[in-house]
């Protein structure tokens, strides 16, 4: 909380200035009592004093009006954040929820490596080395979405006036392989029937990557799964993303009986004294798993399946959520279902052919 000036000084807003006996300073404190930017100078250098003073006003001014506290790549990045919380629900500017989630955790490593360089100082080659670096550390994917990020935020700073051209135009991605993982039907059954030999988390994780084959499911719908979601008619699934203005698009997967007696032995499982039930797949405490818990329980259920497959001599890899909705999507389309779009809840089938469809056999009727 600001408090009023002990005397009237003519400055803006946080805008603080402090005359010692060597040292004029002069800066923009921000509400976390961090300082934007702070101006310093030779305490008798009269003109020098006035000219950061002008200077301090008109930066005060601009951050006012949205625009970088300087002209650094951290600030910019600082600043399209903040851009995007402000923008009001349903334009079409404003971000998802959880895609600005993720550009967040991606702006954390796009600060590490450019915050410090001044937009203008920002080259293509910048970008190379990023990228290059990406590959060293076997995420070129990730580093490819972080660059595109990064363009994209630099864009913004053309708006804003910082530059004129955005550097990273034309920047080459990196070469990646396409993850083409098919979980089979066998694997699927070893992971329930080793999950309920173990029971209680393990049985959880089993469960529910049962779901998430049998609803086509992404890893955070299945994780986040409520019970007020189950209903006669199915389970009720929300877009996780939606067209700036557009209602929310709902799902239903109708009850099967493989479906209904998955869920009927989740909500069975036994959680703790006083524990909540609110996530149908929670830890035993009734909370939703962390990304954290969820891979370690994930971690040792797979280990025991792979010991099992290897004692009874039947193929196995370990598979993740992530693995079980091109599975649903893949069996859908070779069972020849023609309802796959409004059971992903996408709103082309350019991403299922693309993403999802990890078919091996292609079946088709001749052509008379």
């Amino acid at each position: 909380m600001s408090r009023q000036r002990a005397r009237q000084d003519g400055l803006p807003y946080r805008v603080y200035e402090y005359k010692g006996k060597i040292t004029y300073s002069i800066g923009y404190k921000l509400p976390n009592g961090k300082w934007a930017f702070r101006l310093k100078c030779s305490v008798g250098d009269r003109a020098k004093i006035a000219e950061m003073r002008a200077e301090a006003i008109r930066r005060a001014g601009e951050i006012g009006l949205g625009r970088p506290a300087d002209n650094t790549v951290g600030a910019l990045l600082t600043t399209w954040i903040e851009w995007q919380e402000s923008l009001p629900m349903g334009v079409p500017q404003r971000r998802a929820d959880s895609t600005l989630k993720e550009n967040k955790r991606e702006i954390v490593r796009l600060r590490k490596a450019f915050g410090h360089m001044l937009t203008t100082d920002l080259t293509k080659t910048d970008a190379y080395v990023y990228l290059d670096a990406c590959v060293k550390a076997k995420r070129p994917e990730k580093g490819n979405k972080e660059i595109s990020l990064m363009r994209r935020i630099l864009e913004y700073g053309i708006r804003l006036g910082l530059l004129s051209t955005n550097p990273l135009d034309g920047v080459e991605k990196n070469e990646t392989v396409k993850y083409d993982r098919l979980v089979t039907d066998a694997e699927i059954a070893l992971a329930e029937k080793v999950g309920r030999k173990m029971g209680g988390p393990q049985l959880i994780v089993a469960l529910a990557l049962k779901t998430a084959w049998l609803c086509l499911r992404r890893s955070v719908e299945v994780r986040a799964m409520t019970r007020p979601q189950i209903t006669d008619a199915g389970i009720e699934w929300i877009a996780g993303k939606s067209r700036a203005g557009a209602a929310p698009r709902i799902g239903i997967i109708e009850w099967s009986p493989e479906l209904r007696a998955t869920i009927d032995d989740a909500l069975a499982i036994e959680r703790y004294d006083l524990a909540g039930d609110w996530y149908v797949f929670g830890n035993l405490s009734g909370q939703r798993y962390t990304k954290g818990g969820w891979k370690s329980t994930l971690s040792r259920l797979m280990t025991e399946c792979v010991e099992v497959a290897t004692k009874e001599e039947i193929p196995f890899k370990p598979f993740s959520l992530q693995d079980c909705r091109p599975k649903g999507v893949s069996d859908k389309l070779d069972r020849g279902d023609g309802d796959v779009m409004d059971a992903t809840l996408h709103t082309s089938e350019r991403m299922i052919r693309q993403t999802y469809d990890r078919r091996r056999v292609r079946r088709a009727t001749p052509a008379e």
